[in-house]
């Protein structure tokens, strides 16, 4: 018994390293394996051949059948095996052309689905694939840009402004529609016009669906600029208009002016006159000193016409004087608002174009606070300051009324008249204003000719207000 275990030990220690061999076996890759196989397979016919002498006992035996000539099946299967081998070459070399031509045809479809996704994805039109029904089956960047459509909400009928059922019966009849101007309803809220193709694709198959193919062109700036104009057009028409019955009542006023005061004042100075030529001494005392007393009245309402057309302050005190003596006299008919003034313009001499423009816009400006706002203080600020290192005269007034809806518009011609005042001189204006939040209103006025450097300074913005507005 302890014999027969020592050889059970023995044999198992032998083992070991031919155990550990196979795991390594198992390691090495298919190619590598099969060749070992190949050429154990080689070296265990050859001992086998050689042991037991097998390619004599084949030749003996075949031998014993020389009339069949079975002697030549060696020799034919040798020829065989060499064919054998150089057939599996040359399939292999066929095979590796075959991967080659696959691998290239598989980095042209690459590269064509990239060429594909690079023009689709990357095209400033918006682009979409969708179903009868309207839901989206594909789109590029610009359609989402454009539209905006809900990631929870894959159905696009409902973007645009045209009923979807009926215009899905006219594409199939017509195959193709166009919109030159087609509103789309974002989601956000926000303008949005685009021109926009839609083409019909029948369904190719049973088991496939119809397609509407969509091109959308995003034309909101072009359209809203189409619509400012039109709005700019329509008020242009309502100011000339208010010019011209401006002009016609201002022509009426100094016609009344100069028939009620001036003339009857001249018609008594031109009868005492004459009466002067026979008037006695005493009597020509009298007549003078009534001729002196209307010719007084006379020069008064000559004045007050002048000053009715232009105000002498501006001739005489400036820009600034002018103002301060417009805002006192405002002060008396409206004791119940407080007004605060800052007017600085520095040493900054300013054209008459500008004098004119700057305070016909604060008088405008405070006949509509006292007449609309209901405000309890008035903030006025002009001052000269850097405009893209350019100097500009700005003009700021602003109040704590109630304010305006400023998307909606009105009757009166004050904004748009100080708008226009300031733009003739290529000025730029603003009006911020909001329901119960006060009125602000800012001219810029570019002024011409080199000036002294100034601070820079930025106008003031909310985002929560509109920019602009067309009372």
């Amino acid at each position: 018994m302890e014999v027969f275990g020592h050889l059970i030990m023995h044999s198992y220690n032998r083992s070991i390293p031919v155990i550990t061999d196979i795991h390594k076996l198992g390691k090495l890759s298919r190619s590598s394996r099969d060749t070992l196989i190949v050429i154990a397979g080689v070296a265990l016919t050859f001992v086998l051949s050689s042991q037991f002498d097998l390619a004599e006992r084949v030749t003996a035996w075949l031998l014993t059948y020389e009339y069949a000539q079975l002697d030549e099946i060696p020799l034919t299967l040798f020829v065989f095996v060499l064919l054998s081998v150089w057939f599996s070459q040359r399939r292999m070399q066929e095979i590796h052309a075959e991967i080659q031509r696959r691998k290239q045809t598989e980095m042209q479809l690459r590269n064509s689905q990239q060429l594909y996704i690079t023009l689709f994805d990357g095209d400033l039109t918006g682009n979409v694939v969708l179903d009868v029904e309207g839901n989206i089956g594909m789109h590029n960047r610009a359609f989402d840009r454009i539209c905006r459509p809900l990631s929870t909400n894959r159905n696009a009928s409902r973007l645009f402004s045209f009923h979807w059922p009926e215009f899905v019966l006219q594409l199939q009849h017509h195959k193709e529609i166009n919109f030159n101007k087609l509103q789309i309803r974002r989601p956000d809220g926000l303008p949005c016009y685009v021109g926009a193709r839609f083409i019909y694709v029948p369904a190719e198959d049973i088991h496939d669906d119809a397609q509407i193919h969509g091109y959308l062109v995003d034309m909101t700036e072009q359209c809203l600029v189409e619509q400012d104009l039109e709005r700019t057009l329509k008020e242009n028409r309502v100011l000339a208009r208010h010019a011209m019955q401006v002009q016609e009542q201002e022509r009426k006023y100094i016609a009344s002016e100069i028939h009620d005061e001036t003339g009857q004042y001249l018609t008594a100075i031109r009868m005492d006159a004459l009466a002067l030529q026979k008037s006695s001494p005493d009597q020509a005392n009298v007549i003078a000193v009534r001729i002196a007393s209307n010719t007084q009245h006379v020069q008064q309402s000559i004045r007050r016409l002048i000053k009715h057309l232009r105000p002498p302050a501006l001739d005489s005190l400036g820009l600034i004087g002018a103002v301060e003596r417009l805002v006192n006299d405002w002060k008396k008919l409206n004791a119940r608002i407080e007004c605060h003034l800052a007017l600085d313009i520095g040493e900054q001499a300013l054209n008459e174009d500008i004098n004119i423009v700057a305070f016909r816009v604060v008088q405008e400006a405070l006949t509509n606070i006292s007449r609309h706002a209901q405000a309890s203080e008035v903030w006025i600020d002009i001052k000269v300051m850097m405009r893209q290192d350019k100097p500009a005269l700005q003009i700021e007034i602003r109040d704590n009324g109630k304010g305006m809806d400023t998307t909606q518009a009105t009757e009166g011609v004050g904004l748009v008249g100080m708008r226009e005042r300031i733009e003739s001189l290529q000025g730029s204006f603003k009006l911020m204003s909001g329901l119960q939040a006060g009125t602000m209103i800012t001219g810029l006025i570019p002024l011409p000719g080199p000036q002294h450097a100034l601070p820079t300074e930025t106008s003031t913005s909310n985002s929560g207000v509109n920019d602009y507005a067309t009372p």
